[in-house]
């Protein structure tokens, strides 16, 4: 079906010069992100673009559906001749002031009959896609399938257990020393799992040489260290500390033991004094002429054997990793199945080398309009593989040769925003936006600002703390000409944060709104566990006030672990608070499961009294001829699912509506576990324990991570955990990578921020880098956290020890930033408040949202298979099971 020529739909100006140009849009919370990718598309099937020609990806099942849904929703209303007012609408989205109700109909028809055609899909479904195109270029096994978390882990484990099965003793010994810098741990199989989770991500699309890119100094000579040793006894030093120094200095010069100096002060001194010019002191305490040379010298030895050790481990990581990789290649080559990530790297280094016309050839016809949602939580793999199809979008003189004089041939349009990168742990690299500008020429950028979210309350409470950050002493801590002082690199990135931090504004200004900060009670003599405890509570009974309140208002309860959801749940529903969870709990949050499980390892382990005494104390008072024999009997003549099943019915009828739901879930988990069982019934009761199942109920208040609230929102948010440090000491690997579009040229494992010194400066800006990196996350996640908020946002901290509230958290950045003059270590203490406290009586609703990311969608009841993505990719994707 044609649709009909410019005669028919004639475009204004603007639209014809400006909108299918390559445009990369810097779009803010609640602004509209969804409603612009939206127009994007619905122009170019309104220019009769052929829909096999179009990608639009995003990355989540939820959003690629709600985009779809949109389409959908606005072209059927469009397209009722009686509905003038949603034609419009439509007209003034897609910049068409002559759109009229046939042609919607007409382009709403050719949709729904070409829908299998159309990729709106997550990119976990369309790098599958790209995948079984080129089955033989990507060595995939035959009828291969993505595994999910809980499979990719076992299979993880597996592998590391055939490396160790497959070293003699002496390598073991010999690896394990290396890794740990000289120190054997307990435990092999948690050092090596720890080596993989650290460093195989980011090596994989890397050649094992690239361990191999520190440089360690040459050690000095013998007799220089045997002249200095006496050089440092005959010193004359007036001060005995100092004298007591360089006697130990000359011990350890002869001796040769310089590891007991890594770490000393004096050490740090000679690396500063060299640095700044100045002279070497010991406290106050300027050192006797004549030893520069000798500091010199000892330095250098302590600085061998630092990087000596560092390159070891790193040659260790590097074996290992080989070897763990050629086991898990194997294990997944032979049970046919693949990691997302697997697809992701096998995809990168094919297109790197791949041209387009290949490409368009083994995927059966060119993709010419590239949209791509939440861009700024692209890996860099990822846009590897993104890259080619986006270079052919933005192919502007191929476009103009090929298109008439009403369409644009191609076209690439790009919306996210580096405020919002929170997905560092799984590859995302914000950075990637301007990867984007530099690889792409004359691309368009354009920001969106104003919020159709949130009150202007809330707006001017987050224009006041991100424009304010530098208010916080963390801002000014460091030296900023020492590239070794990690203070200094996360002093940059919060200043750099405020700096570009754009002002926004609220689209509807009648919207009431509040914010109140507040801190909780101390428990006297209390340790850390027992405040926290204290602050939950508090913010448990907050949260059920606001609910009696306003019982109509979403309440959305935010963290930052998962421990705290459970432990918020937990306290809400014994203050009877009906609360459901985003991303599940594991099903043995269930004392009903707990039972039915620990009759399952009776079964598998009789002589183990743990399990038959839970059993004797439940199952077995309702069923008292339940015992080991008979449930293992059971299982082998009915299978686990028709097992549990029964175990389940034994209990049903003791159990309140929670418990009851939770057996049913185990049920359908155990008929799921049947297709692919493992050998053991072990093995499912693990897969219980770990994996995480929502419980299907929508209630006014939400627990979940911020993670999980990613593209959510709420009436009320309140966040109660904003005490502990902002960011956190990385054990990962640091990786030296010229540009995102380049595999790493280097990697080491990381060392602590008082060694980095010893680092050449390519080394120390890479681990600057990586600080700087992490607490930009940080503050990405409060600004997440903080802009979930519609009207109200309550924040409840503990008490700090002193006024002065100067320590690294979140808390202390934002009572800094907003220059807030209460007590913070007095309890119950109300710290900042603005707005209406009455928020919720009387308002008048939220602003029409024409434009809205958040507007609420009404569901089309259409679903389609290529909309979905794989087991793998849930609704809002969660860092793993060891992360938490």
């Amino acid at each position: 079906m044609s649709f009909p020529n410019p005669h028919e739909i004639t475009l204004n100006a603007s639209t014809q010069t400006n909108a299918l140009r390559p445009t990369l849009v810097r779009a803010s919370a609640g602004t509209g992100k969804t409603y612009q990718l939206t127009a994007r598309l619905l122009r170019i099937l309104l220019q009769d673009s052929p829909p096999e020609t179009i990608l639009a990806t995003t990355f989540t099942r939820k959003a690629a559906g709600e985009i779809l849904d949109r389409v959908l929703l606005v072209l059927s209303k469009a397209g009722d001749d009686n509905d003038d007012d949603a034609l419009q609408q439509l007209r003034d989205q897609v910049g068409v002031p002559t759109l009229n109700h046939q042609t919607c109909r007409q382009l709403l028809h050719k949709i729904l009959r070409n829908i299998h055609r159309l990729r709106i899909c997550t990119l976990d479904s369309l790098f599958t896609q790209l995948a079984r195109s080129f089955p033989f270029e990507l060595n995939l096994p035959p009828a291969w399938q993505l595994t999910d978390e809980i499979q990719e882990m076992w299979i993880q484990e597996q592998a590391i257990s055939n490396v160790v099965s497959m070293l003699n003793p002496s390598e073991m010994t010999t690896i394990l020393t290396m890794l740990g810098k000289g120190e054997i741990k307990r435990s092999i199989q948690r050092e090596l799992m720890q080596v993989i989770d650290t460093a195989y991500s980011i090596q994989r699309r890397s050649e094992q040489e690239v361990w191999h890119k520190l440089v360690v100094p040459k050690r000095p000579e013998q007799k220089d260290l045997t002249r200095v040793a006496g050089e440092l006894r005959q010193a004359e030093a007036k001060q005995k500390t100092v004298k007591a120094k360089l006697q130990k200095l000359a011990d350890v010069t002869e001796t040769g033991d310089f590891k007991t100096l890594t770490d000393e002060t004096l050490i740090v001194n000679i690396a500063k004094a060299r640095r700044t010019g100045e002279d070497v002191k010991f406290g106050r305490s300027v050192l006797p002429d004549g030893l520069d040379e000798a500091l010199d010298v000892v330095y250098a030895a302590v600085r061998t054997e630092v990087l000596s050790l560092l390159s070891a481990q790193n040659e260790a990581t590097g074996k290992v990793l080989a070897a763990y990789d050629f086991h898990v290649n194997q294990l997944k080559q032979a049970t046919r199945v693949l990691g997302f990530e697997d697809v992701a790297v096998r995809l990168a280094n094919l297109f790197a080398k791949v041209d387009h016309a290949s490409l368009t050839n083994r995927m059966d016809g060119a993709i010419d309009h590239v949209l791509l949602d939440e861009f700024q939580d692209t890996s860099p793999a990822q846009w590897q593989v993104l890259r080619p199809l986006a270079m052919h979008a933005c192919d502007t003189a191929a476009a103009e040769r090929d298109g008439s004089s009403w369409q644009t041939a191609r076209s690439f349009f790009c919306v996210g925003d580096t405020k919002q990168a929170i997905y560092g742990w799984r590859g995302g690299v914000a950075e990637i936006f301007d990867a984007v500008t530099d690889e792409i020429a004359g691309i368009t950028e354009s920001e969106q600002n104003v919020s159709f979210r949130s009150s202007p309350d809330i707006i001017e409470f987050v224009n006041t703390l991100f424009s304010n950050l530098v208010r916080h002493p963390m801002a000014t801590e460091g030296d900023v000409k020492n590239p070794a002082d990690k203070s200094a690199h996360e002093a940059e990135s919060i200043r750099k944060f405020a700096k570009q931090f754009p002002p926004h504004a609220a689209n509807s200004k009648s919207l009431a709104g509040y914010v109140q900060i507040e801190t909780s009670h101390t428990v006297k003599d209390g340790d850390k566990a027992a405040n926290d405890d204290a602050c939950f509570n508090d913010a448990a009974k907050r949260i059920a006030e606001i609910h009696k309140q306003s019982p109509h208002k979403s309440i959305g309860v935010l963290t930052r672990t998962n421990g705290a959801v459970a432990q918020l749940i937990m306290r809400l529903e014994a203050l009877d608070i009906e609360v459901s969870q985003e991303g599940g709990n594991p099903l043995t949050d269930s004392a009903a499961v707990e039972t039915v499980l620990s009759a399952l390892m009776m079964a598998e382990h009789p002589g183990d009294g743990r399990w038959r005494f839970h059993v004797e104390q439940t199952l077995m008072v309702v069923d008292p001829s339940l015992n080991e024999n008979t449930i293992r009997m059971r299982v082998e003549r009915d299978g686990i699912a028709q097992t549990v099943e029964y175990l389940a019915g034994k209990l049903a009828a003791n159990c309140n509506a929670r418990d009851t739901l939770r057996l049913k879930q185990l049920t359908r988990l155990a008929i799921a576990y049947e297709n692919n069982p493992g050998p053991r019934l072990r093995d499912f009761v693990r897969l219980v324990r770990e994996k995480r199942v929502e419980r299907p109920q929508r209630a006014p208040v939400r627990v979940m991570t911020v993670h999980q609230s990613k593209g959510l929102e709420f009436d009320v948010v309140v966040l109660p955990q904003l005490d502990g440090p902002l960011t956190r000491s990385s054990g990962n690997c640091v990786a030296d990578m010229k540009s995102l579009s380049e595999p790493p040229s280097g990697i080491t494992r990381y060392i602590g921020q008082t060694h980095w010194h010893f680092l050449d400066r390519r080394w120390q800006l890479a681990f600057g880098g990586q600080g700087a990196s992490s607490m930009t996350e940080a503050l990405c996640l409060l600004y997440v956290a903080i802009t979930r908020a519609k009207q109200a946002l309550y924040i409840i901290v503990q008490p700090s020890k002193k006024k002065d509230f100067q320590v690294k958290t979140a808390a202390s950045l934002i009572y800094h930033a907003l220059g807030c003059d209460a007590d913070p270590t007095a309890d119950n203490e109300t710290l900042y408040c603005s707005g209406n406290p009455d928020w919720y009586k009387n308002d008048k609703g939220p602003a029409k949202r024409g434009v809205a990311e958040s507007e609420p969608v009404k569901h089309v009841e259409i679903r389609f298979a290529h909309t979905s993505s794989s087991s793998r990719q849930s609704a809002n994707r969660q860092p793993s099971l060891r992360q938490h």
